[in-house]
């Protein structure tokens, strides 16, 4: 560091210290604006960090990979608007939103992994057991419907209907409360596809409170059912 050369030159000692960032200390959130207005001065917008000018080495890295991610965002929303227009059940441009969902951010870990894991069609049920061959079919373990996916069990398996109810029509009221899903969307349940309330910010909450209340999704059920599974093979193999 040059600086640090000069000023041991002139006989001025340095002391390092380490001290947490962004908590409000007067000399580190001096440091870390100047630093900001640095960055923004020699780096310019986002697109400029496609094609860097030389000074951008003396750019902080932070910075760099920050106006990089920008970059990739804008990509990705273009990417998605065109999948958009190619299929009614590809994701919906519109409702992506940047920075994160911010119910879902603020939910215990466990809730989170299954919002996302459901969200994305990987969650623990038996249309996706089947898909990876630890199934031998989609039957609903929790009421023996022909087909256990996503949709029956958020809206016709009998085994949660109190819970559906409350998801769909009733809401729930207090300070984390929310208005029913029919209510939000404005349409009835049977023409909401899983895939477009999962899609829609505003149902989070309500998708939040679903899980607590019932197994959908969790390991438990799961289990259950696979060693109960292997357990008749193992019988009939003895046989």
């Amino acid at each position: 560091m040059n600086w640090a050369n000069a000023l041991a030159r002139k006989n001025i000692q340095v002391e390092y210290r380490w001290v947490p960032a962004h908590t409000g200390i007067e000399g580190n959130e001096e440091a870390d604006q100047q630093a900001t207005k640095a960055a923004y001065k020699y780096c310019g917008s986002h697109t400029e960090t496609q094609n860097p000018p030389p000074f951008l080495d003396y750019v902080p890295f932070s910075h760099v990979s920050r106006r990089l991610t920008e970059a990739k965002w804008e990509e990705s929303k273009e990417e998605i608007k065109k999948l958009g227009k190619k299929s009614k059940h590809s994701y919906r441009y519109d409702l992506v939103k940047r920075g994160g969902n911010s119910a879902v951010m603020g939910a215990k870990k466990t809730i989170a992994a299954r919002f996302y894991q459901l969200k994305s069609g990987h969650a623990l049920i038996a249309k996706y057991l089947l898909r990876i061959g630890k199934r031998r079919d989609m039957k609903c373990w929790w009421c023996g419907h022909e087909y256990q996916t996503r949709d029956h069990l958020f809206k016709w398996c009998k085994r949660w209907k109190r819970e559906q109810k409350r998801f769909w029509v009733d809401g729930q009221e207090g300070e984390d409360g929310y208005e029913g899903i029919e209510k939000v969307l404005k349409k009835p349940k049977i023409s909401l596809p899983m895939s477009l309330v999962f899609a829609e910010e505003r149902c989070s909450q309500a998708l939040l409170d679903f899980f607590p209340c019932m197994d959908v999704g969790r390991i438990s059920g799961v289990v259950e059912e696979a060693e109960n599974s292997d357990h008749e093979e193992s019988s009939d193999g003895g046989v």
